[in-house]
């Protein structure tokens, strides 16, 4: 619990160590987690905004530690917020190469050497106590040297006191020892740390080396682009096939020329062809193809190639097209064989409801309606 307060901790310091690890750590689960749940926009960008708070507080404490200015803080956090937006809203796999400009900003912060001379706990030092952690290895320390209980007798006290004298010199050497390793360890870290010094300043001196940064940037950049230009290609030219082959079904069909439009109850209409075949049109959801189902290929939508009532059998349509309405793909019209427009209308009179591509209609007052026309009331037969 006390390492996750410390996560999020304000005023606290991280070291290189612990500053290397919760970034790596943050890359990593953000590609696994986005690309686990790539089907969701929610979630991603709830994750985002999680690690980069958490980049955010350990790049924070990265600068407390260093010394830095606080607007050193926009760098990694601003351009792994920026690059995690791309990710989620292109969802092209080529965008993770991105995170290659929140790695680089990290790992600037890397170079800079600690200016405090504090005991870091787990890399961390700041108000949340982590005692427990370095208790816990304290303790495990000490039970590894036991001292036995032993009954002596007087005679032998003197060699009791000597070899007390010696086990507790040898235990104050084994103490001299551990802080030499100590010196040793900080002296190592302290060279470790000009190492990175010493690497930023040669970066900062030597212009082949940033310029090969900023191709690496430039190249990453460009295939990213070129990624996302190739996708976009195909999904237009996958696009305007489908369009074509639409519109050359269409096309294979023969055009039906429609007359006497008669308005039923239940938001639909009636149409007659020129060899007297019933046509139905109503309005419904805006769809991207043109035709729904033919006959002629037998291919479609399934629900779309017969009309079905509440009793009786159901009979088969010709074809289904949508057509445009006031600019939008929504006019659809559904056309039966000259042979049934006797059965159609007899089943409008008398069913009492019916369905078409997955639409329900009533025909409640469409007999009243049939009966009152004279291009249909022919058709009824009581």
């Amino acid at each position: 619990m006390q390492f996750l307060k410390s996560l999020f901790c304000l005023h606290g310091l991280d070291n290189r160590t612990r500053f290397f690890t919760i970034s790596i750590g943050v890359y990593v689960l953000f590609v696994m987690l986005v690309s686990a749940f790539s089907n969701s926009i929610i979630i991603p960008l709830i994750l985002l905004v999680m690690f980069s708070l958490i980049l955010g507080l350990t790049s924070l404490r990265r600068l407390h530690d260093a010394k830095l200015n606080k607007k050193w803080l926009l760098a990694p956090c601003l351009t792994f917020l920026l690059v995690g937006i791309i990710i989620i809203i292109s969802q092209q796999s080529s965008s993770y190469y991105l995170l290659i400009l929140p790695t680089l900003c990290s790992a600037v912060l890397l170079t800079y050497q600690s200016t405090n001379k504090h005991s870091y706990i787990l890399g961390y030092y700041g108000p949340v106590d982590m005692n427990e952690y370095r208790q816990n290895s304290h303790k495990s320390a000490q039970s590894q040297y036991r001292i036995e209980p032993t009954l002596v007798s007087d005679t032998s006290s003197n060699n009791y006191y000597s070899q007390t004298h010696n086990d507790s010199s040898q235990e104050y050497n084994q103490t001299d020892k551990i802080e030499d390793d100590n010196y040793s360890h900080h002296r190592q870290a302290n060279k470790q740390t000009d190492i990175g010094e010493l690497i930023r300043l040669n970066l900062l001196n030597n212009r082949k080396a940033q310029l090969i940064i900023v191709a690496i940037i430039g190249i990453t950049l460009i295939g990213v682009s070129t990624s996302w230009l190739i996708h976009y290609l195909d999904s237009a030219d996958e696009t305007l096939i489908n369009q074509n082959n639409n519109k050359e079904q269409v096309s294979v069909l023969p055009s039906i020329l429609r007359s006497h439009p008669l308005p039923m109850p239940d938001n639909y209409t009636l149409y007659l062809s020129e060899h007297s075949g019933i046509s139905i049109n109503w309005q419904a959801d805006e769809v991207e193809n043109s035709l729904l189902w033919s006959q002629l290929t037998a291919q479609g939508d399934e629900s779309c190639k017969e009309i079905s009532f509440n009793k009786g059998k159901p009979i088969r349509t010709l074809s289904v097209k949508v057509e445009e309405s006031n600019g939008i793909n929504s006019n659809y019209f559904a056309s039966f064989s000259p042979l049934d427009s006797q059965e159609l209308i007899q089943a409008l009179a008398f069913r009492g409801n019916f369905t078409l591509c997955g639409y329900n209609f009533s025909l409640k007052g469409s007999q009243a309606a049939l009966g009152t026309n004279n291009q249909y009331s022919h058709w009824v037969e009581y």
